[in-house]
């Protein structure tokens, strides 16, 4: 076999080789088009790769043991706000939170005992009356109706002091945990008096106010504070017979006058509610309290005596062109802002 021969057989050889590497390379290429399309029809079939994942609700609804009316309610809650309120749960269920996951918090356990469920109808009246009817629906679709609403007959935390005092259980009638609130009461709210349900709703309304403001649902206007001294110290008498110091009508005068109320106290009046108190001549509560604590407090205080005082306890702080622009900017403020009467609370 001469040279040239050779020549042409390795040629041969070599474009043998090249042409099944390319028929290899082809055949590759062709596998990854056909599954590439079997995605995409499993995509547009809606099955398989592709298809939308069904996400399941945290709770079914309705829940057993209410009546069906009072589960209509319920789903109609769900449907409206995307809220769940829920009276068939666990502690666990009501307690946890992201950044615990437990009951627990600073040594303190918290626990909810259930309710009877037919008496779901008449706590779904009680949180009407007490909450919901004062905000409106475009509110409570924000968030002002938290994702879940637990409703209990009692809620307590309990410490446990050891030998010197064993186990010690505090009730409450509100909780704020996460974004759920616990409403306890279900088995005694129908033999409540009035004067119960008035204390009930503004211990709601608080925590909830609180609540909101986290959530940036409420705003803390600046506008508020705009005009008030907080720094220079209000003026206080001492009585030579009592040996205290004391607010004199003239004294209450120039504290009204710069626009200062006291908090709202179901007792009556007394100094020590007021946001400057004098106990000596060099140990004040104005003076070793920062700025901030101040004007959160009287914040605090005007929107306590909104809620709570009455026309004629209002007609007295109001008299006061000071007191009354403080007062009537946050009323029309929360009017425009949220769509809530505060002053209708307190009815």
């Amino acid at each position: 076999m001469n040279a040239a021969t050779v020549r042409n057989v390795r040629r041969k050889k070599q474009n043998k080789r090249i042409g099944d590497k390319n028929m290899k390379t082809l055949n590759y290429l062709m596998e990854i088009l056909t599954v590439s399309a079997c995605l995409l029809s499993c995509a547009d079939n809606g099955e398989g790769i592709g298809s939308p994942l069904k996400i399941s609700k945290d709770y079914n609804l309705p829940q057993s043991g209410a009546s069906e009316a009072a589960n209509r309610r319920i789903l109609n809650y769900y449907d409206k706000y995307g809220s769940f309120v829920l009276y068939d749960f666990t502690n666990k269920d009501a307690m946890w939170v992201m950044s615990t996951g437990n009951a627990s918090k600073g040594g303190r356990e918290y626990f909810t005992t259930l309710g009877d469920p037919t008496n779901v109808d008449t706590m779904l009246d009680y949180i009407e009356d007490i909450w919901l009817k004062y905000f409106s629906e475009d509110f409570l679709k924000k968030g002002g109706m938290p994702y879940r609403v637990f409703l209990a007959d009692s809620l307590y935390m309990q410490r446990d002091f050891g030998e010197s005092g064993g186990i010690v259980k505090y009730p409450t009638n509100y909780m704020i945990n996460g974004d759920a609130v616990i409403i306890a009461g279900m088995n005694v709210i129908s033999e409540l008096t009035e004067a119960e349900k008035k204390s009930r709703k503004v211990e709601l309304f608080n925590a909830l106010w609180n609540y909101y403001k986290g959530k940036g649902l409420v705003d803390n206007p600046e506008e508020f504070y705009a005009g008030t001294d907080y720094i220079t110290p209000p003026h206080m008498s001492y009585d030579e017979v009592g040996r205290e110091w004391i607010y004199t009508d003239e004294d209450l005068d120039a504290l009204r006058n710069r626009g200062f109320i006291p908090d709202y106290n179901a007792y009556g009046y007394t100094k020590y509610s007021e946001i400057f108190m004098q106990y000596s001549e060099t140990n004040t509560s104005w003076s070793n309290t920062d700025g901030a604590t101040i004007k959160a407090n009287d914040y605090k205080y005007y929107l306590n005596q909104i809620i709570q005082a009455t026309d004629e306890e209002a007609t007295e702080f109001l008299k006061y062109p000071a007191v009354a622009t403080k007062w009537n900017f946050l009323v029309n403020h929360y009017k425009e802002a949220v769509g809530i009467d505060l002053r209708a609370l307190g009815k």
